[in-house]
């Protein structure tokens, strides 16, 4: 059987060089070329697996009229690679065809934690024509196939979406590629394609081509894809999306200076987007203003990128860079072992006694992670650190301000992570070099010059979110907090406290207010004090908490924090927020120990107030607990 290929295949190595300057944030042209290449070897094995599974699925597969043999759509690849290989190349660089067929390869394996299609088997395995189709079209080679239409729309990947064909939810149609064009047909109409695909036409939706982000504009990508139907991470197929052209000029001009930031700033950053990222899939959320942007990449598709609208150019080079990062990571891991891989249940030989995989404290997020998921967020945000450490030196005014917090947080949450992770023996030897390099890399900044707002903000929040973290997910033995319990209310002195066991309570989780409050007073102070104003007039008061305690008010963030507990007395993050908005030199034991160690209060004042013994108040409580006696 033929292969569609650019040259002869061979076996792709890292070098523990090109390891390290990936790691250290220098990857080379060479080093990137060879991620891109890994992954298209991976989706040509992919699809050549699909080829042997298609054939002998469709017999048994529900659809009128049967299910077009996937050889036919093969030869038509071949074909289309004989007559012009880079059509062929820039059909198969669409990240949606790798998540198409990773997905459909699942499916087909009935791999449980595959997403559920929407589609009919009939309809995935007739996207194999589809692929084909917009090759050939590409190419300019003579064809006809049948190909899925969902809701009446037609899939060429790597191109865009023709019709409407057909009203109903799933049917058949008809692409007929010619020397002088195309033609797709279905049961409602015919879409007669232009020349020039880029440019849309009456049943012709294309790919939206970033030319502006381009150094000569050679119309290669990257690009915006509202239209293709695997174009989202969680479900599928997904029909397209009516943007005005208004709305997307706005992305491509915040996309724009965006990538010019970076080719000025971090020229090695600003490289690999531009080699590794070819889609931009825009989506919906309301929440961009103080950093607050939802944004996603996947294993099933690399070089896809899909974000929410940042605020400026800046935090758009930001979300970037971290997303752009955890593509070079997934590229990287297809070709070295970073993490050790376990047998279910067991070691990784699968010999010895079951080992559960420890979580950890991922300072970025609110919930424990593996040491899979640390690794990817350091190397993602090692990343980021660099682009504002970098960025420091070119900002001026509240933007300098905003690059000082965002540099401070990263460095200090980098150097827990990485201290964390660096002794955890699931790393293999290169993992093990690979966190090292990044440990090396952060190590550096952790000595230099911050502006004392935005470094005082930032070491506020570290230590907001790391309490608040343990609060949610550790806790002491029941038996230890009922001891502690009954000596408290015997008037006894506290016994040494015991080590915290992790329980994860996804359920407690909830949305950050402290950072997106700061960023705010950085970047827009005017913004901040006219809304702080508002909500002391009428707020809640965990916001106006909030606000006091970003704006460095000790008295009103301390009332504000008491009228939050005697609202919610078990919500420990109002006595953490109390405890932190006191100036520094004022803690005493007790605010100190709800900083370390809130989940101890939280869990001996439960076995109190089980006992009978009310509601102790927080603070008092941590300073017994912390060995100052009962006051």
């Amino acid at each position: 059987m033929r292969t569609v290929t650019a040259g002869v295949l061979d076996v792709h190595r890292m070098s523990p060089e090109s390891l390290r300057g990936i790691a250290a944030g220098g990857a080379s042209e060479a080093d990137l070329r060879l991620l891109c290449a890994a992954q298209r070897s991976q989706l040509l094995l992919v699809l050549r697996a699909l080829l042997d599974h298609v054939d002998e699925v469709a017999p048994r597969t529900r659809h009128p009229g049967g299910v077009p043999s996937g050889q036919i759509a093969w030869g038509v690849l071949c074909a289309a690679q004989d007559r012009s290989p880079d059509a062929v190349e820039s059909v198969l660089a669409d990240p949606t065809v790798t998540a198409w067929a990773l997905r459909l390869l699942r499916r087909l394996g009935g791999f449980v934690t595959a997403p559920v299609s929407a589609a009919p088997l009939w309809a995935d395995l007739g996207q194999f024509h589809a692929l084909a189709a917009a090759a050939a079209l590409r190419a300019g080679a003579p064809c006809v196939l049948r190909v899925p239409a969902h809701r009446g729309m037609i899939w060429l990947p790597g191109t865009g979406m023709a019709g409407p064909v057909a009203r109903r939810r799933w049917s058949e149609a008809e692409i007929r590629v010619e020397r002088d064009g195309a033609v797709a047909s279905g049961e409602l109409a015919d879409v007669r394609l232009p020349r020039l695909l880029a440019c849309a036409a009456p049943g012709w939706r294309p790919l939206r081509m970033l030319r502006r982000l381009e150094p000569g504009g050679a119309g290669t990508g990257p690009w915006l894809d509202t239209v293709s139907p695997y174009r989202d991470f969680a479900r599928y197929p997904r029909s397209p999306e009516r943007w005005g052209d208004e709305r997307l000029q706005v992305w491509e001009a915040r996309l724009a200076g965006a990538y010019a930031l970076l080719d000025r700033e971090c020229p090695a950053e600003a490289a690999a987007l531009r080699t590794l990222v070819r889609a931009l899939v825009p989506r919906s959320f309301r929440g961009t203003e103080g950093g607050l942007v939802a944004s996603a990449s996947s294993l099933d598709a690399f070089g896809a990128v899909t974000l929410s609208l940042p605020s400026d150019e800046t935090q758009t080079a930001a979300v970037l860079v971290h997303e752009t990062r955890h593509q070079q990571l997934n590229a990287l891991l297809s070709l070295v072992r970073l993490v050790r891989v376990r047998e279910e249940g067991g070691a990784e030989d699968g010999g010895g006694e079951p080992k559960e995989r420890r979580l950890y404290y991922a300072p970025w997020r609110s919930d424990p992670r593996p040491v899979g998921g640390v690794l990817h967020g350091v190397f993602a945000f090692a990343g980021v650190g660099r682009f504002w450490h970098a960025h420091r030196g070119h900002a001026t005014g509240t933007e300098a301000r905003r690059a000082d917090f965002e540099f401070a947080v990263l460095r200090e949450q980098l150097q827990e992570a990485v201290t964390a992770l660096l002794p955890d023996d699931d790393l293999t030897e290169p993992g093990r070099l690979f966190v090292g390099e990044i440990a090396d890399l952060v190590a550096t900044w952790q000595d230099e010059e911050v502006a004392a707002g935005p470094a005082a903000l930032a070491r506020h929040y570290c230590a907001l979110r790391r309490a608040v973290w343990r609060a949610r997910h550790l806790e002491i033995p029941a038996p230890v907090a009922n001891r502690l319990a009954e000596a408290w209310l015997a008037g006894a002195d506290a016994s040494a406290l015991p080590p915290s066991e992790l329980r994860p309570r996804p359920d407690l989780i909830r949305l950050d207010t402290f950072g997106p409050l700061a960023r705010i007073r950085l970047s827009a102070p005017d913004t901040f004090d006219r809304r702080r104003l508002r909500e002391d007039r009428s707020g809640e008061p965990a916001l106006r908490a909030g606000y006091a305690a970003v704006a460095g008010d000790a008295e009103r963030a301390a009332a504000a924090y008491a009228e939050w507990t005697a609202q919610d007395p078990s919500d420990p993050e109002a006595w953490i927020g109390a405890a932190l908005a006191q100036p520094g030199p004022a803690r005493g034991t007790g605010a100190a120990l709800l900083l370390d160690r809130p989940e101890t209060v939280a869990g001996v004042r439960r076995a109190v107030t089980a006992a009978g013994g009310g509601l102790p108040a927080p603070l008092e409580l941590a300073e017994w607990l912390g060995g100052a006696g009962r006051p």
